[in-house]
């Protein structure tokens, strides 16, 4: 036995080493080898996720749907996301279908009104003037729900859109039957009944076909079961909820847009302000015409009033081309254009010409007469500040009023006639007023 310490022989039985006295008991202990590291256990594989048929009609146990190890069986159907992406495909085309119609039914109905102003009161246009508003309102209303549909779209609220839809579809059905009927009864189009049928049948198979498919794709794709197990009174509430949603939606996107409009209105306000500034400091205004005021009369605005030049050359050729080219759309724009000019030229007088949204609604409502009225009044006015500007005109409201009831009788012509007599006294007044603000 040697000395753990110093190495020298130590005699049998001996604690102590004589050589060093180190104590034998208490030698170190010799170190433990290294154990190997242990090898990392593999990640446990996560749990398949439910597949979307999973407790749906397809499916009703709610298990593991597919192939024998749980997962999808090959060729099943689309994941959850495609299904609903091809629910907002749908909505969307449709939204894009009936915004279409919309905007056509729109056209109609100016022509309509256009026919109204020029024939005065017609029967049969104002019932299909009337027909082609209605049916304008339901295709914006069908083209709102499938607005909803792709980007509103609630479990809670799906019951709802698609009520309405539904309403939107049977009240399509019902304004054309109507329009069908009234046609064949009223306005002699016997002679072309297959075409007026067959608009009717397309315009049912339409709606059918919007209703239908997105009851289709909820049902048979996004395993939901709209409508089911749900009471009148449930249904109910859950319709003027979505109409509530549906409302403040309207709101917010209008209060933002007016919101818009109206930056843009100020911008343009303070660029016009700019420019007038500009040519002032560039230029002195030229000295402005022979003015006679009338006694109980304003005086015109002041010089740099004006925030844009005036039109003062119209014509009557070119109202009446554009008109027929564009399908009466024009004349709804220059009727808007002069009644903004002749406010602007005409301000100061305690008196405002109405705008082309006030005139299109009550010339509707009272069948055309506003319309003359409009024209009368007009009339008037131009010849009442003609003196504010040193012009006299010898036409005012009661020539204008003559020429489109009497001269009516000849062919129409005393419309045009009419027309021309307000298109030259309003060029009249726009020119002096340009010149006398120098723009």
């Amino acid at each position: 036995m040697n000395c753990w310490k110093c190495g020298n022989d130590i005699p049998g039985g001996a604690r102590f080493c004589p050589n060093c006295g180190t104590d034998q008991q208490q030698a170190p202990q010799p170190p433990e080898a290294p154990q190997p590291p242990e090898a990392p256990r593999p990640p446990e594989a996560p749990a398949p996720a439910p597949s979307a048929w999973s407790g749906s009609a397809w499916n009703p146990g709610g298990g593991p749907a597919g192939g024998a190890d749980g997962g999808p069986a090959a060729g099943g159907p689309a994941p959850e996301n495609g299904n609903e992406m091809i629910l907002k495909i749908f909505a969307g085309v449709c939204a894009v279908l009936y915004g279409v119609a919309a905007v056509r039914g729109i056209v109609g109905v100016f022509q309509s009104l256009f026919s109204l102003f020029f024939h005065f009161f017609s029967l049969p246009v104002l019932v299909s003037m009337v027909f082609n508003v209605l049916g304008v309102v339901l295709f914006v209303w069908m083209a709102l729900v499938m607005a909803m549909f792709i980007l509103k779209r609630t479990p809670q609220n799906t019951d709802g859109l698609l009520l309405l839809l539904a309403g939107g579809a049977a009240g399509i059905v019902a304004v054309r039957l109507l329009g069908l009927i009234f046609n064949l009864l009223f306005t002699g189009y016997w002679y072309a009944p297959r075409s007026l049928v067959g608009s009717f049948f397309l315009a049912v198979l339409a709606a059918a076909a919007a209703v239908a498919g997105v009851y289709a794709i909820l049902r048979f794709l996004l395993g939901e079961n709209p409508l089911a197990g749900r009471t009148p009174d449930e249904l109910k509430q859950e319709v003027r909820d979505t109409l509530s949603g549906l409302g403040q939606t309207a709101s917010e996107a209008a209060h933002g847009a007016k919101a818009g409009w109206d930056e843009r209105k100020a911008q343009q306000a303070q660029q016009a302000q700019q420019a007038q500034q500009a040519r002032q400091a560039q230029q002195a205004p030229p000295t402005p015409p022979p003015y006679a005021q009338q006694p109980g009369q304003q005086p015109p605005p002041p010089v740099g009033y004006a925030p844009f030049r005036l039109k003062a050359d119209r014509s009557l050729i070119a109202y009446i081309l554009l008109t027929i080219i564009t399908c009466g759309i024009y004349g709804w724009y220059f009727i808007y254009a002069l009644a903004r000019d002749v406010n602007v030229a005409c301000a100061g007088d305690g008196k405002r010409t109405a705008g082309l949204i006030k005139l299109l609604l009550l010339s509707f409502i009272t069948c055309g007469i506003y319309g003359i009225f409009w024209y009368y009044s007009l009339g008037n006015r131009l010849a009442a500040n003609a003196p504010r500007y040193g012009l006299n005109f010898q036409e005012n409201g009661t020539t204008v009023l003559l020429w489109m009831l009497l001269g009516s009788l000849l062919c129409g012509i005393g419309s045009f006639v009419a027309m021309h007599i307000i298109i030259k006294n309003t060029n009249a007044i726009c020119g002096a007023y340009n010149y006398q603000h120098g723009i």
